[in-house]
């Protein structure tokens, strides 16, 4: 393998309607209670390989199950496509999205993902940038010229509970181009990521490449100095990302 293998990932979930009954005395206003992973299920897994062409979904009706609440062969799908990632790329991701999946995960007896490399765009935009908010959809449109879909609202999500077909069409693209978006994002927001894959460590090649995203246009842009050490310092053409190392063979560490 040439590059690491970095995956673009969301879900949309659906509350359990019976499981929701059990505790309904218990919920208040927040609506944050509503979204637990333990009284709802995942509906759609979208995601990306980073450097690949096609963006997927993942449907729970693809899976021909009558119970739109059983997403066992989902989680398996899900697990099975991120166990092996060099690192995986979400929005929100750290509060919810990995979370929800590792409950599911738990709750249908499956191996729980391994300790991954997460960049978390929300996460990102918060430490490095002074947004109004860091919502996926603003952070778009004041990066990229792509946003998120528009789905209807809460309207949506009752009618692929009650089985619309174009309802349930509706849900797959929107949870596919919450994927194009993150992707847009994540590209702007690449240069502030410290904690991606090092391309060099992969790449056979004796060649300086960006470490973030594996460009080899890279320039020399001067020198870093330290209290022991001086380094070259590169900025990629791509990207933007700063990096530096001790010499020209291998760029180790973004800057």
């Amino acid at each position: 393998m040439t590059e690491p293998k970095i995956v673009l990932w969301d879900l949309e979930t659906i509350p359990n309607l019976s499981e929701v009954m059990k505790i309904m005395p218990s919920l208040s206003d927040y609506p944050g209670l509503t979204l637990k992973a333990s009284i709802n299920s995942i509906i759609c897994f979208g995601y990306k390989i980073y450097g690949t062409k096609d963006t997927n979904c993942i449907n729970i009706w693809d899976l021909k199950n009558k119970n739109i609440n059983d997403d066992y062969e989902l989680c398996k799908i899900i697990q099975d496509t991120l166990k092996d990632a060099d690192a995986i790329v979400t929005h929100n991701g750290k509060r919810f999205d990995l979370k929800f999946l590792q409950t599911r995960l738990i709750f249908h007896g499956l191996p729980t993902l391994p300790k991954i490399q997460h960049i978390d765009t929300c996460t990102e935009s918060k430490k490095n940038l002074l947004m109004f908010n860091n919502r996926l959809n603003t952070l778009a449109k004041f990066m990229t010229s792509e946003e998120k879909m528009e789905n209807g609202g809460w309207e949506l999500w009752v009618k692929v509970l009650q089985g619309d077909k174009r309802s349930m069409k509706i849900m797959s693209e929107y949870c596919k181009q919450d994927v194009v978006v993150l992707e847009k994002v994540f590209k702007k927001l690449m240069p502030f990521i410290n904690n991606l894959p090092n391309h060099n460590r992969y790449s056979p090649i004796e060649k300086n490449l960006c470490p973030n995203c594996g460009s080899s246009r890279v320039h020399r842009n001067g020198f870093r100095n330290t209290k022991t050490n001086t380094f070259l310092r590169y900025r990629c053409i791509d990207c933007g990302t700063s990096s530096h190392a001790k010499t020209d063979k291998h760029m180790l560490n973004t800057a």
